[in-house]
């Protein structure tokens, strides 16, 4: 199945498939007798490397579907149904544990070869001869350990040579005495990782890579950087502009032929998805005529829509493919949280994706919006987070800030189905690595 194939398949939210906890085998398990709470709503904070790659995320429950906090055993469970332990075959995902989840093993389930757990040395009353240990005992079950709350007491010596990530938070020291401990820490651990949280601008990101942090965690991502209000879009971009408009305003074939034609990368770039063998030609397709009627319109609208966030390449094509994974998620999310009629969630669906086109840009949204024939209620929520569809960008923008009493309150009030919101999220996030994987697999 290809890219574009994901982009077209209707929504069907569904709970993903729990799986039975495992000590320390990297390999996913079959089917748990337990699920956790199938109503919490798992919250991911993106973790950004050196690359500006989204490498993974810190993984939370902030509570139950009764909106109490979960003992952590289930807490434990409603991450291994959220398929934790498969995302961590690959990337990064990140677990605050309690000390005594070590003492009983309560980790196991989520162990895997990207699995990394993170104690908290200040919430911590027990010797630091126990701390290591228990810091120890993590890391011979084949996962990484990081340790929020480090000094450079010696006293904490032992810790810190056996802790594979050191989390550090900008927002807790003066900047003066935050670039001293980062440059003790590398000169004394230099294998050691430093993974700062509270970052929330590019220009903070910046310094803390400067001074040498590894991985950078915080709202930055999803924020303009430098945004240039006389800034030129691309022209590959500009072409993709063109082409939507003219399918929002179902202009003739011959008209879409011709705005395509400008641009050879572009030409090449539909070919290309009209032969996927997701859409089932026997023959080759050889001209555009042929690929824009195997495409259609809905499926080519949301091709070029995603496209928009590959076309710059060259230093920012890691933030892209980051953002583009943001933006898939609320996309997918947005299109199934609802029950509106398909027409609106096909909107919502765009909504999701355009949420970041300035932020990709550098450009005003103003800008972008004017040179795009969107319909007033996507318009509405773009500039102004307004009109039918602002309160449902709201609510994935309050999630993914973790602020999620606040959109379970707005949620509640717009008649969504709150028993099964967490599992939508799951689904949609689920759905958006399964269609960055594919994509990548396309294009090798």
């Amino acid at each position: 199945m290809g890219f574009l194939s994901f982009l077209k398949t209707k929504p069907e939210p569904a709970p993903a498939p729990a799986v039975a906890p495992a000590k320390a085998a990297p390999a996913p398990a079959p089917a748990a007798e337990h699920e956790g709470d199938p109503e919490a709503i798992v919250v991911r904070a993106e973790i950004v490397d050196e690359r500006h790659r989204l490498c993974g995320y810190r993984f939370s429950v902030p509570f139950g579907g009764n909106r109490a906090p979960l003992p952590e055993p289930v807490l434990i469970e409603t991450l291994v149904a959220a398929r934790l332990p498969q995302f961590a075959q690959n990337r990064v995902a990140l677990v605050q544990l309690s000390m005594d989840a070590v003492i009983f093993n309560r980790h196991a389930p989520l162990v895997a070869p990207h699995t990394v757990f993170m104690l908290d040395r200040k919430g911590a009353s027990l010797p630091v001869e126990q701390i290591a240990g228990r810091m120890t005992a993590l890391r011979e079950t084949g996962c990484k350990v990081a340790l929020r709350g480090v000094s450079l007491d010696p006293a904490d010596a032992p810790l810190l040579a056996v802790c594979d990530v050191a989390m550090l938070s900008l927002g807790e020291h003066t900047l003066a005495d935050f670039q001293s401990l980062i440059k003790q820490l590398r000169m004394r651990y230099p294998d050691m990782k430093l993974a700062v949280d509270g970052v929330e601008t590019w220009d903070e990101q910046r310094m803390c890579m400067s001074w040498g942090c590894n991985y950078f965690m915080g709202h930055f991502l999803t924020t303009s950087d430098k945004v240039d209000p006389d800034a030129k879009v691309d022209q590959s971009r500009m072409t993709s502009i063109e082409l939507l408009n003219l399918l929002r305003t179902d202009a003739e074939l011959p008209a879409m032929i011709e705005v395509a034609k400008r641009d050879p990368g572009m030409t090449y770039q539909v070919l290309q998805w009209a032969n996927a063998p997701s859409n089932g030609q026997t023959t080759k397709v050889t001209s555009l005529q042929q690929a824009f009627m195997v495409l259609g319109r809905n499926q080519l609208y949301r091709g070029l829509t995603v496209s928009m966030f590959r076309l710059g390449g060259g230093a920012n094509q890691a933030r892209d493919e980051s953002l583009l994974e943001v933006a898939l998620t609320r996309a997918r999310f947005l299109e199934t949280c609802s029950k509106l009629p398909q027409a609106q969630r096909d909107e919502l669906f765009l909504v999701g994706l355009l949420s970041l086109f300035d932020v990709l840009l550098g450009v005003p949204m103003a800008n972008l919006v004017d040179k795009m024939h969107l319909s007033d209620a996507i318009r509405d929520v773009l500039l102004n987070s307004d009109g039918v569809y602002g309160p449902y960008l709201t609510i994935v923008l309050l999630l993914e800030r973790d602020k999620v009493e606040r959109a379970l309150e707005i949620a509640e009030k717009q008649g969504l189905d709150m028993e099964g919101l967490g599992m939508v999220g799951q689904a949609a996030f689920k759905w958006a690595q399964e269609s960055m994987q594919h994509t990548h697999a396309n294009d090798d």
